[in-house]
């Protein structure tokens, strides 16, 4: 297909599939048009009334690039897309079951997801922090903080609905587990996992033995707050004592 004259590459293939289909592309969108979708679209919000004045204004050949450029360095962005990420994990901020009682420190998941996509973090990095966050020997550290970013990822375990006094407790783990198995796959494997919890998975290559396993992996986790933003401010201290111990310790029970 040939490059139609002021669109991008990717356009010239569907305008051949919609010729051939008999059908005329739509008009060019205006100037004020068009920044109000893509704003809407990378942010959730609509342009301010200054940015459609500047956007039209501006009539250097990239001011479409110079609008999405900012809109994707804009800390919106982040807010935007960890929607969806966030439904995927099944966030919220409340226990769910009859109660729905406050989670507290929730959002400091939904906080870590709104950076992680505002400082393009990798995907294999932020799938590693989610799902080993706690054990990185070097940890993604916040720029202007110092505070462990890695080990927030690991919260998105515990955003399942939480029975409170559970009849059954032993019952209740197993849902606990099944839930959070079942999310996991499903968010990281694009499969489910959560058939063979009762039986071998009938379509894919999934055993109970398989299925025990990763339930032993999350019943040897515990949950736990811990102040991460002072966790490696700490870490450093925990191993400066360690060393004058070690040094000091001979001469102190000589003196003994």
């Amino acid at each position: 297909a040939t490059a139609i004259k002021g669109s991008q590459e990717i356009d010239a293939f569907i305008h051949e599939r919609i010729t051939k289909a008999g059908m005329k592309p739509s008009p060019e969108a205006d100037k004020r048009t068009l920044i109000r979708r893509v704003t809407f679209d990378l942010t959730g919000l609509p342009p301010t009334p200054a940015e459609i004045d500047a956007f039209i204004s501006d009539q250097s050949a990239n001011a479409y690039e110079t609008v999405v450029n900012r809109l994707l360095d804009s800390k919106g962005y982040g807010e935007r897309q960890a929607r969806l990420w966030l439904d995927v994990v099944r966030y919220a901020d409340t226990n769910g079951y009859e109660r729905d009682e406050f989670r507290p420190l929730a959002w400091q998941y939904r906080d870590y997801v709104v950076r992680a996509l505002n400082a393009d973090v990798p995907y294999d990095q932020f799938v590693l922090e989610h799902l080993a966050g706690d054990l990185l020997p070097q940890p993604r550290l916040q720029p202007h903080t110092g505070a462990n970013e890695s080990i927030l990822g690991t919260g998105f375990w515990f955003l399942g609905e939480e029975v409170h006094s559970p009849v059954d407790i032993r019952q209740d783990e197993c849902d606990r587990m099944d839930n959070r198995l079942d999310v996991m796959s499903k968010t990281f494997l694009g499969m489910t996992v959560a058939c063979a919890r009762c039986h071998d998975h009938k379509f894919d290559a999934i055993s109970q033995r398989d299925y025990y396993a990763l339930t032993g992996f999350l019943i040897s986790s515990t949950y736990r707050q811990v102040p991460f933003a002072a966790l490696e401010t700490h870490r450093d201290i925990a191993t400066q004592l360690a060393k004058l111990r070690a040094a000091e310790q001979t001469r102190l029970l000589q003196a003994i």
